[in-house]
């Protein structure tokens, strides 16, 4: 009497690549549907910063007593504070994906030691075909970042 099988239950080659393609088709809809996720997720983070970076720069100017020169170089990509002694408080390059438009209506504004700005107007920003304005109000240092 023989104990052993000779028969061997196992896949088949043809059952291993159905398995192997629907695993691959899967794993390429969840990368694709992660793309837009990733996109907004940087968008929010550099509004995040940007605002983080305003708020620092009028604390400093309260809290030192002293105006803060902030400037925004479109062609550079980058905007940098500095105080009347020319001492850098903030200097930061965009990320990759965001460029500042050249047209806009604020380069330059200064923080004055009570909070307030010393001018009004916005600043353009563009990520893909989102378009997000830096908009300083009039009076009382007050901004927000607005999306179109």
């Amino acid at each position: 009497m023989n104990v052993y099988r000779t028969e061997e239950a196992g896949y088949t080659l043809i059952e291993m690549l159905i398995v192997l393609f629907i695993f691959t088709i899967l794993l390429s809809w969840v990368g694709f549907s992660v793309l837009p996720l990733k996109s907004h997720i940087e968008k929010d983070l550099f509004i995040s910063q940007l605002e983080s970076d305003l708020y620092q720069i009028q604390s400093y100017s309260i809290h030192h007593q002293t105006p803060i020169f902030l400037t925004f170089y479109p062609f550079t990509n980058k905007y940098v504070a500095k105080t009347g002694e020319r001492q850098t408080i903030v200097s930061r390059d965009l990320p990759v994906g965001i460029q500042m438009i050249s047209n806009n209506s604020l380069e330059e504004i200064t923080f004055y030691p009570n909070g307030n700005t010393s001018r009004f107007g916005r600043v353009n920003f563009q990520m893909g075909d989102i378009t997000m304005h830096l908009i300083f109000q009039i009076g009382q240092g007050r901004f927000y970042v607005q999306e179109y």
